[in-house]
Parts: C-alpha cells; structure tokens; sequence
C-alpha cells in the first residue's frame, strides 16, 4: 500500500532532521563530489543551484565551486504572488544570498533581475523526497513542478537528496514532472527514458 503524500513527507522529513549538522555536512560534500563528475553538470554553462534552507543538502560549497570554474550560477526569489520562482544571478553566495520567505535564502533585492528560466542549462532540485524512478515528494506548494515547466526542454534536472529521502515508491500523477538524475551521498541514480528499469553508479 503507497502512503499517502502527507504522511510520506512528514516520515521523510523526519528521518531528514534526524541527521546531525556534521552527519548532513559530511553526506553534502560527498553528493558534491558526485555532482561534480556528471557530464551533465560539466557541460553545463549556466546552472540554477537551490539555497539549501533547514536540513537539506547543503549547496553553499557547491555554489561557489562553481563560480569559482566560470560556471554562471543561479538562485531562485520566491514571488508569493506570481507564485513562482524568479532567477538571478548570484556572484558571491555568502554575500548574496539573505533569508528570505520562510527564512529561506533568496537573492538580495539589491541584486535581483527576474532572469528568463530558459537561460538556464541544468536545475539542482532540492526535494523531501524521491524514489528510483524519478518520482519527487516537494513540500506541496508546487513552485518547482512550475519551475520545470518554465526550464527550456534539454535543460537537465538533478535531483539532490540523502539516502534517507529515497523512499520505495513516492505517489505520482500524470502532471508529474520526473526527475531523471537523482545524486544522494552513496550513488546516482539515473531512471531510464520511458522505463522503470534504473542504472546506479
């Protein structure tokens, strides 16, 4: 029997703030490392890379690897609104980035420009949950199923996630966008087109 969304999110959120900082530090920099040898990601010239927020994988490290090698990189503002995600650009995450709605880290308005999502190359989703076929558990309010609609066909989607957030299955609708690339700190999980058959590195 498929737990329902609510109840899967709150035992995966859970099992996610269970982890000690050090414990997520450490899990964060080895799916660092993991991400940084995709040739998704190397090709990749302008990547939009989410504000860890809470005890999501940190992304601090990773943003600035990436300026760092000549990446563009990319944070999102939430606009309540629109509800929607608004890109900018992002040169220095500590001095860019202050809390913004729900104390989430956001461009600060001294910086914001609304960039086109199409601008964008390849998207790191943060997530509650995913399972091995692409399926993603957000936290409900739906601003990254909107972004993805607004990302440019071949941009590419990774997904980052502990290996606590896997869940066996995650309930899915037909609406629902997949996630093709999943790194947690022990593989990537990459689902296979029109498949359920998965390959893990």
């Amino acid at each position: 029997m498929i737990m329902d969304k609510a109840a899967l999110r709150k035992e995966i959120l859970k099992k996610r703030d269970s982890l000690t900082r050090q414990e997520r530090r450490d899990k964060s920099a080895r799916i660092m490392e993991r991400v940084l040898s995709l040739p998704e990601y190397d090709a990749a010239r302008s990547v939009f890379i989410y504000a860890d927020f809470r005890s999501e994988v940190m992304t601090r490290d990773l943003m600035a690897h990436a300026l760092k090698h000549g990446k563009r990189v990319l944070a999102s503002k939430t606009l309540i609104p629109e509800k929607r995600l608004a890109l900018t650009d992002i040169l220095d995450p500590e001095r860019d980035l202050v809390p913004g709605y729900m104390g989430i880290p956001e461009p600060r308005d001294g910086i914001f420009r609304d960039i086109p999502c199409t601008e964008v190359d390849l998207v790191l989703t943060p997530c509650v949950g995913y399972d091995d076929q692409g399926n993603r558990l957000g936290y409900g309010a739906g601003y990254y199923d909107r972004l993805f609609e607004s990302v440019r066909e071949d941009a590419v989607r990774i997904g980052l996630a502990f290996e606590v957030q896997i869940a066996p299955e995650i309930p899915s609708e037909n609406h629902d966008v997949t996630i093709p690339i999943i790194v947690t700190e022990d593989r990537v999980i990459r689902v296979a087109p029109l498949s359920s058959e998965t390959n893990c590195v």
